[in-house]
């Protein structure tokens, strides 16, 4: 029960002032991201599992663990660098790298289970906190997390700050919930922060 209103202290004070300040200052616009910054896949993160299938080579083929330097271990070419990579990027780097080994490297690369991240939600949300998402990194998943946002918030001040370099990004809640757009491409990362005006 104490650890829970400490917790709640915590989140009320960032709400308050802490929200704030990452709020404040230069920003860019979801909208105006560069196609690399909002790829149509999702990109490959460290921590994921990633399947890699070679045509007719079972023994190259299966499951891979992504470390945290963003490599896996391909058989036959070893260290590999995915992170920060899309699926069909890495398939078509993988099939240039076995060319002349392989007869015919075709190669297909999907994430099979990425890794869970954390991400700070706060401000003016039903429920905020820290959430583990997997599959949906979006920033819908991340709002219906915390529960949605409250009647008081702002509906063109959500931010994502990221937290390695303090970059935000602002979007308009009508961003988030369309069906189409930047904004649905977008990705979180592990440690991002979004903060509800």
């Amino acid at each position: 029960m104490i650890a829970r209103r400490v917790f709640l202290a915590l989140t009320l004070f960032a709400a308050g002032s802490g929200a704030c300040a990452l709020s404040t200052g230069p920003y860019v616009w979801v909208n105006h991201l560069t196609a690399q910054e909002t790829p149509d896949e999702p990109v490959i993160q460290p921590r994921d599992t990633i399947l890699v299938e070679v045509k007719n080579q079972s023994n190259m083929s299966g499951e891979f663990a992504v470390r945290e330097d963003g490599h896996y271990t391909q058989p036959l070419l070893g260290s590999v660098p995915v992170g920060g990579a899309t699926p069909s990027t890495v398939a078509q780097t993988l099939s240039g790298m076995l060319r002349g080994m392989v007869n015919d490297a075709r190669v297909m690369v999907w994430i099979s289970r990425p890794a869970p991240i954390r991400v700070n939600v706060v401000g003016e949300v039903k429920t905020p906190g820290t959430f583990e998402l997997t599959r949906d990194r979006t920033m819908l998943g991340a709002l219906s997390a915390a529960g949605w946002v409250t009647e008081f918030a702002k509906k063109d001040d959500v931010y994502v700050v990221r937290m390695a370099d303090k970059t935000r990004i602002r979007f308009r809640l009508t961003d988030v919930t369309s069906p189409i757009g930047p904004a649905t491409r977008f990705r979180l990362r592990d440690g991002d922060a979004v903060i509800v005006e």
